[in-house]
């Protein structure tokens, strides 16, 4: 687009006419040839000269500035349209790339699809392998991040699932969940600058805390250990021997363990664990209701498909494992009951803990966010 009479005098569109005499005025007493030696001043005096005759007449001047509207609008339309045929190519673009067949015969949108099945059956390593190589493909899809996210701060790798959450939200803007996830898991960690860099790490853990759940154990075990109250009913058989107090402490040992567990740092927010960045229900969730049956099979497959997948979590290891603590602890203070049979507490204590357990974390997590 040729420079306008406007840009000539210095001015803008809308200059009034004094403005646009002052203008030429100057300019004039720089160009005039019988002024200036240069010999780019006689072809610019000359636009000058042409320019001050079109906008110093009002006429001339209106016609003038309705030519440049119309010129700007079809400028307008046509980066528009420029725009609009970029759009188009980079979707198609887009689309060229979800049909593409990948090396397995699929398509990128087909891969996607089994990249979730993946994930959603804890089979953590196959999921890991293929968002890698989806990203290759086509890097713009963002559930293959998300479910490297999780998988990352299922490890424990706090920084590089923070990443990956950026990145999924960076693809997917209009999915509020990755954001949200990133943004939970920046309140969860501490910000640390290492040789220059900024990386998050997983927050101090506090070791008080886990003393204090402690502590209640040992106390709640030796209530059980010497009370002498009577079976609450003999209709079940597998807890026939149980007391009031038994199933109390059992469950507040749980409560106070997961507690302890959030409190102290030691496991990742509920809500990481529970379901993933798809809204999915995770195998570690699964596994949960498995533990309202019986928590040492729960813990038997547990430890079964993780290892054979490669799908540990740390946070569900940790609550595993204090649980399972728990429960020997509070077989052990049945030993000496007249009342209790240990094996019974054995067997199914470990229920009511595991439940207590949840309780208590969710209820601090609720608390944090709430704070």
């Amino acid at each position: 687009m040729p420079r306008s009479y406007y840009e000539d005098l210095g001015l803008k569109p809308g200059a009034t006419k004094a403005e646009i005499r002052s203008a030429y005025r100057k300019l004039v007493l720089q160009h005039h040839p019988d002024r200036s030696s240069d010999p780019q001043s006689k072809p610019i005096f000359l636009r000058i000269k042409e320019a001050y005759e079109v906008l110093a007449d009002q006429e001339a001047k209106r016609r003038y500035d309705e030519q440049l509207e119309l010129i700007a609008k079809r400028a307008r339309e046509e980066e528009l349209k420029r725009a609009a045929a970029t759009k188009r190519e980079e979707e198609a673009a887009r689309l060229r790339a979800e049909r593409k067949a990948t090396p397995t015969g699929l398509t990128v949108a087909e891969e996607v699809v089994r990249l979730q099945t993946l994930f959603g059956s804890g089979r953590h390593s196959e999921a890991e392998k293929l968002a890698y190589a989806i990203m290759q493909l086509d890097p713009r899809q963002a559930i293959p991040y998300a479910v490297l996210a999780d998988i990352l701060r299922g490890r424990g790798y706090v920084n590089e699932a923070g990443k990956m959450y950026a990145y999924a939200a960076q693809m997917d803007p209009a999915n509020p969940v990755y954001q949200r996830r990133y943004e939970q898991l920046l309140r969860s960690s501490r910000v640390v600058t290492k040789h220059g860099n900024m990386r998050m790490e997983q927050e101090d853990r506090n070791v008080l805390a886990p003393m204090v759940g402690g502590g209640f154990t040992v106390l709640a075990g030796l209530f059980v250990a010497f009370s002498s109250e009577s079976p609450m009913t003999t209709r079940f058989p597998f807890i026939s021997t149980w007391t009031p107090g038994l199933v109390i402490s059992l469950f507040l040992t749980g409560v106070a363990t997961g507690a302890a567990l959030a409190v102290g740092n030691i496991v990742d927010r509920f809500a990481s664990i529970s379901s993933s960045s798809s809204g999915r229900a995770s195998p570690t969730a699964i596994l949960g209701i498995v533990a309202l049956v019986n928590f040492w099979v729960s813990a038997v497959l547990y430890v079964m498909i993780a290892t054979g997948l490669r799908a540990f979590n740390y946070s569900t290891t940790r609550l595993m494992l204090s649980v399972g603590a728990v429960t020997l602890l509070m077989t052990l203070a049945s030993i000496p009951s007249q009342s209790i049979h240990a094996a019974q507490t054995f067997l199914w204590g470990g229920n009511l803990v595991y439940v207590g357990g949840l309780v208590g974390w969710m209820a601090t997590d609720a608390l944090r966010e709430g704070a």
